[in-house]
């Protein structure tokens, strides 16, 4: 299959034909169009860059695009042709290029063509008097962002929170955190822009997601002078996310911070004219080792319960019961057995205690991710081969020696994976 979508921040153009479906950025006389508040870059001390302000573009774009083409439609129910025509400039050969990185982020086929339209991004310039951070660490709500921003502020860091969200209950997770840490810290040191961006469409697998919200960080990173550093605070087991089953090849494992995907936008981000830096400080650490190594561990024992690190974050709806995260996800299982690592485990704390309910067992769809995690581990043997492993994950970039340390890491989350499945085993 193959669909044409024209995003524009423009009014309707006089000729839709040749595209699919018609998106617009403002409210100006098109069926569809993105809700946001995006006006909260203008907090910082200049305007948003145009390189800045096209990147963001273009994942608006491909983000609504991504949206509203179901998978289930491809002849293999995953991979799709789609182009987007975005307000963009003549960038021919790095549209090329970011296309070829988003195909390795979504697995489809991605061919980005710049539109009529100037990037466009209308600001009112609000600068907050007298404050200006030192860093932007994206802020999901999620355990992992949680370390980077208190290990940020312990560093002694100035720090802005960028947040996405599209629905009430994430919002309401990450204002809490936010507020919490501003309370330990003081507003002076911490401050969080918490960007509202939907678009109601069908599918949900939202692979792009990830580079909206990196080109949400990027843009915000933008608006100061100098232009500041990103850092993405991701452990690097998720990161590499190995697949667990044959069938979970490719991108049918989500790649949000893979190091191959971040290394080629980081380097894109430098053609363009864009001197932002991406950091990943976990990259080399399990989920439990970046617990275990948080520089204040008394205030993430406080409010690691607030967190959500689950890919089911509404299914509360269906099951009647608290908000929370599910208990029975691949997100929702590493992140017990890293809580398990620290000695803070507690399957009370979850939709579904899936160590002591069979429930989990005899359901098909809930069930899958622990039955894949089952196997996963089970069939691992005593000479696994770590580098098939690592290299399904993706081409992996840097010399042997930091390979090495990616197959470290891989072999340090396959035991703590292990020993959290197997203590006080649930079923399988």
């Amino acid at each position: 299959m193959s669909v044409k979508v024209l995003f524009t921040t423009g009014p309707p153009p006089s000729h839709r034909e040749g595209y699919d479906q018609v998106v617009g950025l403002h409210d100006v006389g098109l069926p569809a169009r993105v809700h946001h508040n995006l006006e909260l870059l203008g907090q910082g001390s200049r305007p948003v860059p145009e390189e800045a302000a096209a990147l963001l573009l273009v994942s608006l774009g491909v983000w609504v695009t991504d949206k509203l083409v179901p998978r289930q439609q491809a002849a293999d129910a995953w991979t799709r042709c789609l182009q987007v025509t975005c307000p963009v400039p003549a960038w021919h050969q790095a549209l090329n290029t970011l296309a070829g990185l988003l195909d390795f982020l979504t697995g489809d086929s991605w061919l980005l063509r710049a539109g009529p339209n100037p990037p466009w991004l209308p600001m009112v310039l609000r600068p907050e008097a007298d404050w200006q951070p030192d860093c932007v660490c994206l802020f999901s709500g999620g355990l992992d962002s949680l370390v980077g921003a208190i290990d940020l502020l312990e560093a002694g860091r100035r720090v802005l929170l960028v947040s996405h969200y599209d629905y009430g209950q994430l919002a309401r997770v990450q204002i809490h955190l936010a507020e919490e840490l501003q309370g330990a810290y003081g507003s002076d040191r911490l401050r969080r822009w918490g960007f509202r961006v939907q678009f109601e469409a069908p599918e949900l697998s939202l692979r792009s997601r990830s580079l909206l919200f990196l080109a949400l960080g990027v843009a915000a990173a933008s608006v100061w002078d100098p232009p500041l550093p990103l850092v993405i605070p991701e452990n690097g087991w998720i990161s590499l996310n190995p697949p667990l089953t044959g069938n979970r090849l490719g991108s049918y494992s989500t790649r949000t911070t893979h190091p191959y995907f971040l290394t080629g936008l980081h380097r894109w981000l430098a053609g363009v004219g864009l001197n932002i830096t991406l950091e990943n400080p976990y990259q080399y650490r399990t989920k439990g080792e970046l617990l275990a190594r948080c520089r204040r561990p008394d205030l993430l024992r406080r409010l690691a319960p607030a967190t959500i690190s689950c890919a089911h974050p509404v299914a509360s709806r269906w099951l009647k019961g608290r908000q929370g995260n599910c208990g029975y996800c691949y997100p929702c299982l590493c992140r017990r057995a890293a809580l398990a690592a620290v000695g803070e485990d507690d399957g009370q704390a979850y939709q579904v205690d899936v160590k002591q309910t069979d429930e989990i067992r005899a359901s098909r769809a809930r069930g899958a991710d622990l039955r894949s995690l089952g196997y996963f581990l089970e069939s691992w043997g005593d000479q696994p081969s770590l580098h098939r492993l690592l290299w399904q994950t993706g081409p992996v970039p840097g010399q042997p020696l930091e390979q090495q340390r990616y197959l470290q890491v891989l072999q340090r989350g396959v035991q703590e994976l292990q020993q959290w499945f197997q203590e006080g085993r649930g079923p399988t």
